[in-house]
């Protein structure tokens, strides 16, 4: 008797499998031989297949689960599906069942072997990725995955919403495709040498979506590692805060722009022009302050009305603005004067800026709602010079000068003098 013959051989070669294994005569569904893990199931109480896995006294129709007896005899293939079967106690779980025939000497199915594999655990697993994959698909968060490279592997419907870019056209690129020019070299290494040590990054970044138009989003980049503990790839989950960030850049510019003219309202100005002064401030950096102010523009008011007055403060602030350099500070001192500071500007340039100004504003009648309208603006100019030891004094400087020129019959520009004003 060979090994394969002996009975002691074949049983432990079926009770080395951990799940249930049996034969069934196909003629009554009765169970002729089982492992070890049938019998935990009680195959002895069972006796036939439908008892075992179902708990019922009639075989299965076919209308409830497809049966794997009834599709090997009718198919006299191999035959496997997914349905439920229940344990001895009625507890359902998921089996993977597989059946293969056996024919007898006539070529007739007459025993079918079976075996059912527990599936609970993994079809757990399926539905909560699927569960997953829903809530992938439609976040309203762009998620990128990548490999420990860099390169997309994956993203999701937000992230084409977002950038314009379809998944067809970003999987195999890198994030450098949404590259805006916003960050430095060294904003991007800091981010990679973070996740690629195993940290989490988290901030704001500026991005370049398909049309070209910039967007920005808070991201967080996180790694994926295996169970080794391994890193095998990156996950970012990015949120669009783009209307948030345009909502504060507006704020902003309420809050330090001057909204009539565009220019430095009177705070910003002071607070850019304490900087500017820290540190030109010494009578070698030739640091020099003007004061500018609209002639008679009471009466422009009083004559024709805030709204023309508006439309003169917005011009002039214009032609002021066109005609100093982009080294120059400008803003809106209040009312109808402006304020200037330059630096690093010889006296005999300064009057030749501040007439400048002057003439562009004199030489050419501004367009109004009313009609044309001639107009003129009076210049202070102060010098930085070693009596003067603040930015407040450098300013009140100019505009002691700037008083002395409407004294003095306006549209001219004077230069501070100690003690002789």
């Amino acid at each position: 008797m060979t090994i394969l013959e002996d009975p002691k051989f074949i049983e432990g070669v079926l009770n080395s499998f951990g799940e249930p294994f049996y034969v069934i005569r196909v003629e009554d569904y009765s169970i002729v031989l089982a492992n070890q893990a049938a019998r935990t199931r009680g195959v002895e109480q069972a006796r036939t297949c439908y008892l075992l896995t179902h708990n019922r006294d009639t075989p299965c129709d076919g209308k409830e689960h497809p049966c794997p007896l009834k599709m090997v005899v009718e198919e006299r293939k191999p035959y496997a599906v997914e349905h439920i079967h229940y344990k001895s106690d009625g507890t359902p779980y998921y089996a993977e069942v597989h059946g293969y025939p056996l024919f007898n000497d006539k070529g007739e199915v007459e025993y079918m072997v079976e075996y059912a594999i527990d599936v609970t655990e993994r079809k757990s697993q399926e539905a909560q990725l699927r569960l997953l994959q829903r809530a992938v698909e439609f976040s309203g968060n762009g998620i990128v995955i990548t490999n420990t490279e860099g390169v997309i592997e994956f993203v999701n419907p937000a992230f084409t919403a977002i950038t314009g870019y379809s998944a067809e056209e970003v999987i195999g690129q890198t994030p450098r495709i949404l590259k805006s020019g916003e960050h430095s070299p060294d904003f991007y290494a800091d981010l990679w040498k973070s996740v690629k040590g195993g940290g989490i990054w988290r901030g704001e970044m500026a991005n370049r979506n398909k049309d070209g138009r910039i967007y920005w989003e808070y991201q967080t980049i996180a790694p994926v590692r295996d169970t080794d503990g391994n890193i095998t790839h990156f996950i970012a989950i990015k949120e669009n805060i783009t209307a948030r960030k345009e909502t504060e850049q507006e704020l902003e510019r309420l809050a330090y722009t001057d909204p009539l003219t565009g220019l430095a309202n009177r705070r910003h100005f002071f607070h850019h022009a304490e900087m500017f002064f820290n540190i030109t401030s010494h009578p070698s950096s030739q640091l020099s302050a003007l004061m500018v102010d609209i002639d008679h523009f009471k009466k422009v008011n009083d004559q024709y009305g805030h709204a023309v007055g508006d439309e003169v403060l917005h011009e002039v602030a214009e032609r002021l603005n066109r005609n100093i350099r982009p080294s120059d500070l400008i803003g809106r001192y209040g009312g109808e004067e402006f304020s200037f500071l330059l630096s690093r500007t010889d006296f005999e340039t300064v009057i030749l800026i501040a007439e400048r100004l002057r003439a562009a504003v004199a030489e050419m009648p501004i367009q109004t709602q009313s009609g044309d309208l001639s107009l003129s603006v009076s210049i202070g100019v102060a010098y930085l010079t070693s009596d003067i030891q603040s930015l407040d004094e450098l300013l009140r400087a100019a505009d002691d000068a700037l008083y002395q020129a409407k004294n003095s019959g306006r549209n001219k520009c004077v230069v501070y003098k100690k003690n002789k004003m």
